[in-house]
């Protein structure tokens, strides 16, 4: 994985109220880090995974979003297809820092490049 990601991820799992951040690279691999106990790295994983396998299901349809974000009673879950094909999930707690960054932190991954 690029080294520029790698830290990025990093930083944004250290970020207060950030249950889980990921990357799903093009070839189906994933990179994730999860900090929330009640959020277990199999399950963020799997949800990286199901996620992905949907999106070109969404962009066969002619729809081409930015991002797409799900709320939920636990928080949110935000998902950012990167020109280089690259997927990013966050999880987020509700009401936390994490939160109210969530597109800054979404903004930032959009703008690396991450050309290996």
């Amino acid at each position: 994985m690029n080294d520029t990601l790698n830290q990025w991820l990093d930083l944004c799992a250290a970020a207060p109220g950030m249950s889980g951040c990921g990357v799903r690279l093009p070839d189906g691999t994933s990179f994730s880090r999860t900090a929330n106990v009640l959020f277990p790295q199999s399950f963020f994983e799997e949800t990286m995974r199901h996620l992905g396998d949907s999106m070109p299901s969404i962009f066969a349809h002619g729809l081409a979003p930015r991002w797409l974000t799900w709320t939920f009673e636990q928080g949110q879950l935000r998902v950012a297809p990167h020109p280089d094909g690259m997927l990013l999930t966050l999880a987020v707690q509700p009401n936390s820092p994490a939160a109210q960054n969530l597109d800054l932190f979404t903004v930032e991954f959009l703008a690396m490049d991450l050309v290996r």
